[in-house]
């Protein structure tokens, strides 16, 4: 390309164009010749050779890892999942401490891996290209793993998730046994909230709380600014009853209503709430018993992690 046509490529705006392509995020990490870790987030990962199986990345040559990278024997490229935004941020700072907030274990080849990602690849380092303002780094795969994580996306300048396309459909079965119905998760997890819920709704109604009340106002709590039809599809209950409910607790004196139809707790809203909340501690309580902190401790972050998935 000529200095003339150069001219005419606005670098910002091709940046843009660029940044328009979804790509994954991985961080690359290796070992310096006195064993310190360099690891840095780097989008520019791509796969390039099965037969042997290559793949290869770009590096900044203003990059301050480039000399230690390019002499480096080995560099591991780790895929990043989707709940791992936050390694991501991590590993794009240059300061010196960012594997302290990273869980690591040790790959074939000694490099540092990072855990729980959705894959990584243990590379020879093989070979080096100029590439503009970037150097092309080319590995050769000596060793891998992949995990069913979902992955961490990035265009337009944002992360994002991967979700199945509208258009995809799920194959049908064949060749396989018919699954048991207590086998199905969602079956499990109704009912296990139907065996917890149902007496412990029992026990709010015996003391005059209807459970509607008592859902509205753990939302209106958790949830800043919500209107009337906010709670209704944040507590997935009818509009009908929402606004009962609403009207009770507001001429009950426990919500108040702005200018701008929002909710909020009064004083009195907020004691209300306290004692429902301890009722739901002591019931929690009454029904774990018998059970592991690290049993509990890994059921709450699983369900942590079902309410909170957007990749599905």
């Amino acid at each position: 390309m000529t200095k003339v046509d150069e001219a005419k490529i606005d670098a910002r705006e091709l940046r843009n164009c660029f940044g328009k392509f979804a790509t994954g995020i991985t961080v690359i990490t290796s070992l310096t010749k006195d064993g310190s870790k360099i690891g840095l987030t780097v989008n520019s990962f791509s796969s390039l050779s099965i037969n042997p199986p290559m793949i290869l990345w770009s590096l900044d040559n203003r990059s301050n890892n480039l000399v230690d990278l390019t002499e480096a024997s080995h560099f591991a490229v780790n895929v990043l999942a989707s709940d791992q935004l936050e390694l991501s941020n991590n590993f794009a700072n240059p300061a010196d401490d960012k594997f302290d907030r990273a869980t690591i274990i040790e790959g074939k080849y000694g490099m540092p891996l990072l855990k729980d990602t959705v894959a990584y690849l243990e590379c020879k380092n093989v070979h080096q290209y100029p590439g503009g303002d970037h150097t092309i780094f080319v590995g050769e795969v000596e060793d891998f793993e992949i995990s069913n994580k979902k992955p961490l996306l990035y265009a337009n300048g944002q992360y994002g998730l991967a979700t199945r396309h509208p258009s995809n459909h799920f194959p049908e079965p064949t060749g396989i046994e018919e699954p048991q119905d207590n086998d199905f998760i969602v079956l499990l997890l109704l009912r296990s909230y139907w065996e917890i819920s149902d007496p412990f709704h029992r026990e709010l109604l015996d003391e005059g709380i209807p459970v509607a009340h008592a859902r509205i106002l753990i939302h209106i709590s958790q949830i800043p600014n919500m209107t009337t039809p906010d709670v209704a599809k944040s507590t997935r209950i009818d509009m009908a009853t929402v606004s009962m409910s609403l009207k009770w607790l507001r001429d009950n004196g426990q919500i108040q209503f702005d200018d701008a139809e929002c909710i909020t707790l009064s004083e009195k809203g907020r004691e209300f709430l306290k004692s429902v909340k301890c009722r739901a501690q002591r019931f929690e309580e009454e029904v774990l018993d018998g059970y592991s902190a690290e049993d509990i401790d890994m059921l709450k972050s699983m369900l942590r992690n079902l309410i909170h998935r957007r990749d599905v």
